[in-house]
């Protein structure tokens, strides 16, 4: 069996990845004491790595990405002196501090690729793939239901939904280019689950996303490409959705009463289903996001009790002492870190999104990739964004940074290099002129 030695190179990666509640459930079967504990420890660990490995090779950063890390750095600084003023510690809420780190994680993903340019998407893809279908079969079985369909009951969480746009993209942009039933069957199938498991965010996130991407194939991509090849896969969702219709349907007329419901909530989002709660919970806060606007209300606003309560039972939605948990990305940055970590944030973004632009040319990969993170400013709204989408958006930026489109071998790479050393330590020794200059 012949190994893949680029496999190595998912490793960064993959450990961001795996904080996600997906990958946590496969661990902890549900159990949400070990859950916290494992997420806790590999934040942490992962925040430590980040940040390390960043500071050490910020000679590998471009210019504009060395200087947003060090005032992402000053910012933690400034928030540990403040910690050890007021609280005598220099991290008294790690809650409060991880709103930063988990910007490390874009420098340290960048940074890593950017030195290492043996990385496959594809493992990615399928490391998503193997990792949702493991835990909607072993931990969330309940969900695979019509019943649970029709009764909400999704399972599987909506950041582990949104990870999986990534292969859709991936697989349907593999047809677009190259073709191939196989490519196409993939694609359908992971557009069936995101559909299936009906977070609506992710319904929205998925449209604005094909857009950005039918968008960038059209201006951008290196090789022109002929739109009528997604014509098949039109057809094979009209099909399969007529014979639903027909089979499924008529069988089980609530399934048709459950889409209604799901697309009544998203016409009317700011008064019904979880949109609505989302919007009381926004009201709850903004005013203290309206007093502290540049740098957020920080430790105090973890002190702050909760201001967020239910109607029915006149009780705070979360227990106070452990901080806010906001459903909106926006929200959580401006209350905590204000306008200033926001934009932090947004100037990596944009600096993704206008060397995007910039480029003459963007390949299959990067048109994929620099689709997927637009799609922050969607998700963003809805749901804090998760982990790994800070890791994506490093990978965004490095695979930008590398235009290039050759493929590299590091075992070639290696040989070369390793076979220039040992010709310079002969020249060396025989004390005969080096001559020649590597690369």
């Amino acid at each position: 069996m012949k190994f893949n030695y680029s496999v190595l190179f998912t490793a960064p990666l993959v450990l961001i990845m795996l904080m996600d509640e997906m990958f946590l459930e496969l661990v902890s079967q549900k159990n949400e004491v070990m859950k916290g504990v494992f997420l806790a420890l590999m934040v942490k660990f992962a925040a430590v790595v980040s940040m390390g490995y960043s500071l050490y090779n910020i000679k590998y950063m471009s210019p504009y990405m060395r200087v947003m890390f060090i005032l992402t750095f000053l910012f933690v600084l400034g928030m540990v002196f403040e910690s050890m003023l007021k609280y005598s510690t220099p991290l008294v809420y790690p809650h409060v501090f991880l709103k930063v780190f988990l910007f490390f994680y874009t420098f340290f993903i960048y940074t890593y690729y950017r030195k290492n340019e043996y990385f496959n998407l594809e493992h990615i893809i399928w490391f998503i793939l193997i990792g949702f279908c493991l835990n909607v079969v072993t931990v969330n079985r309940e969900s695979l239901s019509i019943a649970a369909f029709t009764s909400h009951d999704r399972g599987v969480y909506a950041t582990s939904v949104y990870m999986i746009v990534i292969p859709f993209l991936y697989f349907m942009s593999k047809y677009l280019f190259k073709g191939g039933l196989f490519n196409m069957g993939m694609a359908f199938l992971v557009l069936f689950m995101i559909v299936f498991f009906q977070h609506r965010t992710v319904w929205i996130t998925t449209i604005w996303v094909l857009g950005i991407y039918v968008m960038l194939v059209k201006f951008k991509s290196i090789t022109e490409v002929n739109f009528k090849k997604l014509i098949p896969l039109g057809v094979t969702v009209f099909i399969v959705g007529l014979i639903s219709s027909v089979f499924v349907f008529s069988m089980n007329p609530e399934i048709v009463e459950k889409f209604q419901s799901n697309f009544s909530d998203i016409e009317n989002m700011d008064s019904q289903g979880t949109g609505g709660w989302r919007y009381q919970q926004f009201m709850s806060y903004w005013p203290f996001v309206v007093e502290n606007p540049i740098w957020g209300m920080r430790f105090e606003g973890f002190e702050l009790p909760i201001q967020f309560w239910r109607e029915d039972i006149n009780q705070p939605v979360f227990e106070d002492g452990n901080g806010h948990f906001f459903h909106s990305f926006y929200m959580d940055v401006l209350f905590y870190i204000g306008s200033v970590g926001l934009l932090l944030y947004w100037l990596v973004k944009f600096y993704a999104i206008h060397r995007g632009f910039r480029l003459k040319h963007l390949g299959q990969e990067q048109i994929v990739l620099l689709s997927f993170i637009s799609s922050g400013f969607v998700f963003g709204i809805s749901y804090i964004l998760p982990y790994f989408f800070y890791a994506i958006l490093g990978l965004t930026i490095a695979y930008l940074d590398s235009p290039s489109e050759d493929n590299v071998s590091y075992l070639k790479d290696f040989a070369k290099r390793r076979k220039d050393y040992i010709k310079r330590l002969r020249l060396q020794q025989n004390n005969v002129p080096e001559l020649i200059t590597t690369s």
